[in-house]
C-alpha cells in the first residue's frame, strides 16, 4: 500500500467529511458525529494560521483517497507558545496499517525541526489502547486521568492526558 503524506488543502473538505464521519473515528473524537460537509467546507476554508495539519493519502486508480489526518494547534497564548496540541484520525479499515506512524513520524519531523515547540499535547480515551501504544511510540506519557471525561454512546467515558516533551524521552 502506498501512502503519501501532505499539507492539508482547502479541498480536501470532502475527504475528511468521509474519515471523520466513520463511526469507529467519531468514537474516538470530541466532535459530534455526523458534522455537516458544509461544516468542514467552511473549518478548511478558515483554518488558523497557528494549525498545522496533514492528510494521508492513498493513491486509487484515477484519484486518491483520505485515510488519515493530523492535526496540530500551536497555542496562542505567549506563555504556551512551546506548546502544540495534537489529533489524529486514521479510517477504520487502515488502522494498524502503519497510517498513523507516518502521519505521527511528519508531525515530529515538523515540530522539533521547524516549530521549535517543547511539548505536545493529546487527550485520549483510555479504552483505546491502539493509539496510546502509538503515542508512547513516539515518546508520549501519561499526565494523568480525566474521569467521565467526554458522554460517547450514552456513557461517560475516562481519557488520559498525554505529553512529550522535548529533552525528556
Amino acid at each position: 500500500m502506498q501512502v503519501t503524506i501532505r499539507a492539508t488543502e482547502n479541498y480536501d473538505f470532502q475527504g475528511l467529511y468521509d474519515l471523520y464521519r466513520q463511526e469507529p473515528v467519531a468514537c474516538q473524537m470530541l466532535n459530534l458525529p455526523n458534522q455537516s460537509l458544509h461544516t468542514w467546507e467552511k473549518r478548511l476554508a478558515n483554518i488558523s494560521s497557528n494549525v498545522h495539519s496533514f492528510v494521508a493519502l492513498m493513491d486509487t486508480d484515477d484519484d486518491y483517497q483520505i485515510i488519515g489526518n493530523a492535526a496540530l494547534t500551536v497555542a496562542n497564548s505567549p506563555r504556551r507558545q512551546h506548546t502544540g496540541e495534537l489529533i489524529i484520525a486514521v479510517k477504520e479499515e487502515f488502522w494498524r496499517m502503519g497510517v498513523g506512524n507516518q502521519l505521527m513520524q511528519q508531525m515530529i519531523d515538523l515540530v522539533d525541526n521547524w516549530l521549535n515547540l517543547q511539548r505536545i499535547e493529546l487527550t485520549v480515551y483510555t479504552d483505546n489502547e491502539h493509539a496510546i501504544e502509538l503515542y508512547r511510540k513516539f515518546g508520549f506519557d501519561i499526565e494523568g486521568e480525566a474521569k467521565k471525561f467526554a458522554f460517547r454512546n450514552g456513557e461517560f467515558v475516562d481519557a488520559y492526558y498525554m505529553a512529550r516533551v522535548k529533552g525528556s524521552q
